[in-house]
């Protein structure tokens, strides 16, 4: 019925309810790949830039120049509305642009790299037609992988077709 379907969190992490936003709601858009292009974590509070995922941002810009990507999950919540989430046992949640074929030994270099660096990070890739897990693409233990969609999850033999 043209409404956004948003995430509202409380203070805990249990605290969260799955809604629906009328569009007129919406003063800005910020996507994960917006908060990179514009540097986002620099307005942090350097309090907040203290938090292991939010010190990470910096280094992840330059490790990962290659790559479009973006914080997704409570480190780019609160990078875009300032407002702390981000805990000391935070992990990270990236976002990469999948649009386009990668290439998997590329990727495997870039999820060892980021393996080493303190915080467990998880990967989303998303593709036009949903977001897989990078960890299962790569992993290939099945000859699925799962697809996630706006209208549920779909098992599929390859990502890009």
């Amino acid at each position: 019925d043209g409404c956004i379907p948003v995430g509202v969190r409380g203070q805990e992490r249990n605290q969260r309810e799955a809604a629906f936003l009328d569009p007129k709601g919406v003063s800005q858009l910020v996507s994960p790949y917006a908060i990179v292009k514009r540097q986002m974590w620099n307005s942090l509070p350097t309090e907040r830039r203290q938090q292991p995922v939010l010190q990470l941002m910096d280094l992840l810009a330059e490790m990962m120049a290659d790559w479009r990507w973006g914080p997704a999950g409570s480190a780019g919540f609160e990078i875009v509305t300032q407002y702390p989430t981000v805990k000391e046992t935070s992990d990270l949640d990236l976002v990469i642009d999948g649009s386009e074929v990668i290439d998997y030994a590329v990727a495997e270099r870039l999820v060892h790299k980021l393996e080493h660096l303190g915080v467990r990070i998880d990967i989303q890739l998303e593709t036009r037609d949903g977001a897989y897990v990078l960890r299962e693409i790569l992993e290939r233990r099945a000859s699925t992988v799962v697809l996630r969609t706006s209208s549920g999850p779909k098992l599929v033999r390859n990502p890009w077709q």
